[in-house]
């Protein structure tokens, strides 16, 4: 796959990406299923990464990781729902705010 775009008035890009699987697929069908993986890949990780640092966890041990990641996945998906522009954005409100995070809840 070939992209060819621009980033900024000065910046111009030329990427090729190589793609390699076992599924016996046919090139209109690669192209549907790669902006499928990264519209999940941009839209939830990407977030969870930036936002709340799921790659570098210091939460170790037992179930913690599985359930901080949970938390963060409710947390995006309440943002959302409500309308927030951001993440980051609803999170900063909901901690001056304890009584609507806990309406969430019930």
């Amino acid at each position: 796959m070939r992209r060819h775009g621009q980033r900024s008035e000065h910046t111009e890009t030329d990427e090729t990406a190589y793609y390699m699987g076992s599924a016996p697929w046919q090139a209109q069908e690669v192209l549907p299923a790669t902006r499928q993986h990264w519209q999940i890949e941009n839209g939830l990780h990407w977030v969870k990464d930036v936002t709340f640092q799921e790659d570098e966890p210091p939460r170790r041990g037992s179930h913690a990781p599985v359930t901080w990641g949970i938390f963060n996945s409710f947390a995006i998906t309440l943002a959302r729902r409500y309308g927030w522009r951001t993440v980051p954005q609803a999170l900063r409100v909901w901690a001056n705010q304890l009584s609507m995070v806990f309406s969430f809840l019930v």
